[in-house]
């Protein structure tokens, strides 16, 4: 029997409402409301309490009608090339964390690196009236992708992309990290030194052959076409790039893998051909990853930040949807992390 004055829990079957957990909470239903929205400046006391009333009832907040209401689903889309890369993963963690602080929901896509299935990507998040992006796009110069980057009113943070110019966005300073590598490699005497990494549609590729060319400039060295192989950032490019670049009849004596999962096609390609690192061919891989490390011997790396990056990425977009949407702040908000190079014991002195 329930205690004289109490109301009777609701019948097994019958829904449970706001109005339910506000009365089993002893609060009024706008403190319900306020404490499932996450406003700040409910007390901890009075927060605790309602939770625990939502818990006794099993009541679950109504997302389509809280959207309608506020016009905000708190969903955030994140559309990435490849969520295999341990950088990606990374980041992908962390941006929903950081999300997850905030309130948001978050949906992680992975695109496969495939145009065509990014903008149904895309256009499916966008129906699906999500309140921000975060987005790295397979290709900059897609007509079909900047056309719809900037055809919605959803807020849009680019990661380790640039363009569309008018998006915030997050990237890490490829172009230093590839200089600080070539330079490492030109100080060591080499001369042949190869550069494999991705196609220049994409910021990363554009920025590691900045950074390589520069590097050689400074030096007043030229680049010898033959050992620039700039196609594509997967494991079977650079198997097939690093045992042809081996075959050359002067091959390189130094080579850096431009893109953090190239390494192991490179490492698959030097013991087929019988090839040491160091006493063949230096080597410096972009993106530092565990294999980078508990290799034999352990690989100079060019590493930067990739939970700062999620975490920055994350922070842009909330930001941003604060503001009021794509259009406000006016100036878009560019952040570049650092990069440095990690010395092992890939790289040796060209007799």
């Amino acid at each position: 029997m329930p205690k004289t004055g109490s109301k009777p829990p609701a019948a097994p079957h019958a829904a449970v409402t706001m109005r339910d957990v506000a009365r089993e909470a002893g609060v009024s239903v706008g403190t319900v409301s306020r404490v499932v929205n996450k406003n700040p400046a409910v007390k901890a006391r009075i927060r605790e309490q309602v939770q625990a009333a939502i818990a006794r009832t099993g009541w679950q907040p109504n997302a389509v009608a809280q959207s309608m209401r506020t016009a905000s689903t708190k969903t955030i889309g994140c559309v990435l090339p490849d969520i295999g890369n341990p950088l990606f993963a990374a980041i992908a963690k962390s941006a929903e964390e950081e999300l997850r602080r905030h309130g948001y929901a978050f949906i992680l896509a992975n695109s496969n690196g495939d145009a065509d299935h990014e903008m149904e990507l895309l256009t499916l998040l966008l129906q699906r009236r999500v309140d921000g992006l975060l987005f790295a796009p397979s290709d900059e110069y897609d007509p079909r992708m900047t056309g719809i980057v900037r055809g919605t009113r959803v807020p849009t943070v680019l990661v380790e992309r640039e363009l569309p110019e008018e998006c915030d966005h997050v990237v890490s300073d490829q172009r230093n990290g590839v200089r600080q590598a070539a330079d490492h490699l030109i100080s060591l005497g080499h001369r042949r030194i190869a550069l494999v990494t991705g196609e220049p549609k994409i910021r990363p590729g554009r920025e590691r052959y900045r950074g390589f060319a520069e590097a050689f400039e400074s030096a007043g060295l030229p680049i010898d076409p033959a050992l620039l192989r700039l196609e594509s950032l997967t494991v079977a490019y650079a198997y097939q790039e690093v045992h042809r670049l081996m075959a050359l009849k002067e091959p390189p004596t130094g080579i850096i893998m431009g893109g953090n999962m190239m390494l192991t096609g490179a490492l698959r390609a030097f013991a087929l051909k019988g090839v040491r690192v160091p006493q063949d061919v230096s080597v410096v891989a972009v993106g530092d990853t565990d294999l980078a490390e508990l290799a034999s011997p352990p690989i100079t790396a060019v590493r930067w930040n990739l939970e700062a990056m999620g975490r920055e990425a994350a922070v842009a977009l909330i930001n941003r949807v604060a503001a009021g949407g794509a259009a406000a702040p006016p100036e878009p908000q560019h952040v570049i992390l650092p990069t440095e190079i990690v010395l092992r014991r890939s790289c040796a002195i060209k007799s």
